[in-house]
């Protein structure tokens, strides 16, 4: 083992931390530790060669556990730890720092950024020695998945599944399957995307069929239902329902949430007259109305009456997004490219009518976003930089007050409907069902989905697809379905997961049975039993997430996190508030080298 059981390896990351970092002073100060066997120093650890640097090096066995200074461990420092198990490390005997960000890319001042990347690393050795080995938590999946959610990402998301062989129940709280996809007619960039185009968005070739859907034997439909409760934990969860013919109960092993969004009320905006006058609509009721023109042969004609035919259109767009006050802050992607899609369609079926779009500025995420304006430019549509200030009414017809920065003027315009581009916003059972899975929402309220770089146990056997996680187009919600669904699959495949064994135990000879812990645990892990004639408190390795809580909560402190225990945090915490930086003066090997 040579002077200590710890090998340490830094990393210059292609020198984002070594141009920050004294790196061989410290690898100097960190050799000095007797506990420490060698300090070795690479250009790229997470890399190919740096892997196979980790792998070579812990392979002689001078160390028997690990200590990095590097980057991101939940991305990088996954890698690095796969590669260090190759070669026979146990992975819980591993730690890493991260350098870079708290070190390096905080501070101007290489040596104080020095002094403190020493000290945590000094700090991470000290909790390194009191770390253990240990072992997995093996769970069983269950072979049937949950999708909440049957508009286009649901349905597809349970196609994909069906198509794998498991069993997938869509529940969906309204009475039909399609969501707010299905009541579109035309959307951009499908419109007319070629000779086999129908003008109906759900007839295109590249949406899920409901047909299919409900003909799938490995399909279960459940509409006008409602999620009460979800119960269980990793691969194995109960679900209770609530629907037409009484309550459910499903055991699933996946769970795919397709919430969707839904659109922004209008009336929130009341300077828009939304809701007050018949001739102001949104952007899904013009859809309505252009739908039963092309279907039935009925006339474009304006609310208030149902005669006259409007002679001019006004779209207000961004109505409830990037507005901070009286709407959501965030875009809602897709409002541009569908009101100048309706624009359009208006200029095809009367191109006398004069429409114009009232816009702070467009834009259009998809590609042939520029070439679809450029064609309603030319088709006749006006686009008008500028906010509308007011809508109001004067005999008998509505009139916009608005700016032109271009002109640099104020306007009153009379016109004969107003049409609001609405934007999306989260659904509204998205946050419940948030609260109910202990998924995170955003800024922005939409359910936050994490980086597809992390392992699937992080998600737990819980994916979000579609706008449930942010606006999106058809095409995009489709795509996060299939991805969604593919992972659920994998793991049901797999019949089974490894789980993290850094949960809270219990020590039962200090435990009273108080029942603190269990009324703290949102989980649902913690309870109380009667064993040996007295209570104590019992954890369910399934459910349990090694949050820590139940530990705080504990006053007899018979508590503790797996890898995470009281020796092990105090360990770290000293040697963090007890070490200054002394001692580093020393000069290493450089980059590639060997210190110790």
């Amino acid at each position: 083992m040579g002077k200590g059981r710890v090998g340490v390896y830094l990393c210059t990351c292609r020198g984002e931390i070594a141009k920050h970092i004294d790196l061989d002073r410290l690898a100097a100060g960190l050799s000095e530790d007797p506990a420490v066997a060698f300090v070795r120093v690479d250009q790229e650890l997470c890399g190919p060669a740096g892997q196979d640097v980790l792998r070579a090096s812990h392979g002689e066995g001078r160390s028997d556990r690990v200590v990095a200074g590097a980057c991101t461990p939940n991305i990088q420092g996954l890698i690095m730890r796969a590669a260090l198990e190759g070669a026979g490390l146990n992975k819980y005997l591993y730690e890493q720092v991260n350098i870079r960000e708290l070190c390096a890319w905080v501070h101007d001042d290489r040596e104080a950024a020095t002094d403190k990347a020493l000290r945590l690393m000094r700090a991470a050795i000290a909790r390194a020695l009191m770390l253990e080995a240990l072992d997995d938590i093996e769970l069983k999946v269950v072979p049937e998945s949950l999708v909440i959610g049957g508009g286009v990402a649901g349905m597809q998301a349970a196609l994909e599944i069906a198509t794998r062989g498991f069993l997938a129940h869509i529940v969906e709280r309204t009475g039909a399957l399609g969501g707010r996809a299905y009541r579109l007619s035309v959307t951009f960039p499908t419109h007319n995307c070629g000779i086999c185009c129908m003008q109906y968005c759900r007839e295109c070739v590249l949406t899920p069929k409901i047909e299919d859907v409900m003909q799938n034997p490995k399909i279960k439909v459940h509409l006008n239902t409602r999620i009460e409760k979800i119960d269980g934990g990793f691969g194995d969860r109960l679900v209770t329902l609530e629907g037409p013919g009484g309550r459910e109960e499903l055991r699933v092993g996946t769970i795919v949430v397709a919430t969707g969004s839904d659109v922004f009320d209008a009336r929130r905006i009341p300077e828009y007259g939304f809701g007050v006058f018949r001739d102001v609509v949104t952007t899904m009721d013009l859809e309505r109305m252009l739908e039963q023109e092309r279907e039935i042969g009925g006339r474009f004609v304006r609310p208030s009456d149902g005669r006259t035919m409007p002679r001019t259109v006004n779209f207000i767009q961004c109505v409830g997004s990037r507005d901070r006050v009286k709407g959501n802050l965030h875009c809602s992607l897709v409002c541009c490219t569908y009101a100048i899609g309706q624009a359009r369609e208006i200029k095809k079926l009367h191109p006398e009518v004069e429409v114009y779009i009232h816009y702070i500025d467009l834009r259009g995420p998809y590609r042939g976003f520029e070439e679809h304006c450029e064609q309603a430019k030319a088709e006749g549509v006006v686009f008008v930089r500028g906010r509308v200030a007011e809508v109001s009414e004067k005999k008998g017809r509505v009139r916009i007050r608005f700016e032109d920065t271009d002109l640099g003027k104020q306007i009153d315009m009379a016109t004969d409907l107003v049409v609001l581009a609405v934007g999306q916003e989260p659904a509204a059972e998205s946050e419940r069902i948030a609260k109910l899975l202990h998924l995170q929402l955003d800024e922005d309220r939409f359910i936050k989905d994490l980086n597809p770089n992390f392992p699937s146990e992080y998600r737990r056997g819980v994916f979000v697809a579609g706008c449930a996680e942010g606006p999106k187009g058809i095409r995009y919600s489709i795509e996060d379905a299939k991805s969604a669904a593919a992972a659920a699959a994998d793991l049901m495949a797999a019949g089974k997961i490894h789980k993290t064994r850094a949960i809270a135990v219990v020590d039962e000879t200090r435990c009273r049975g108080c029942g603190r812990c269990e009324e703290a645990c949102e989980y649902h892990a913690a309870r109380v039993v009667e064993k040996d004639g007295r209570l104590v408190s019992v954890r369910d390795e399934a459910r349990c997430e090694g949050c820590g809580v139940c530990a705080a909560q504990c006053c007899n402190r018979a508590i503790t996190i797996k890898h995470h225990t009281r020796p092990q945090m105090e360990a770290l915490m000293r040697r963090v508030l007890g070490t200054k930086g002394r001692g580093a003066g020393g000069k290493g090997q450089g980059a590639q080298g060997e210190v110790g």
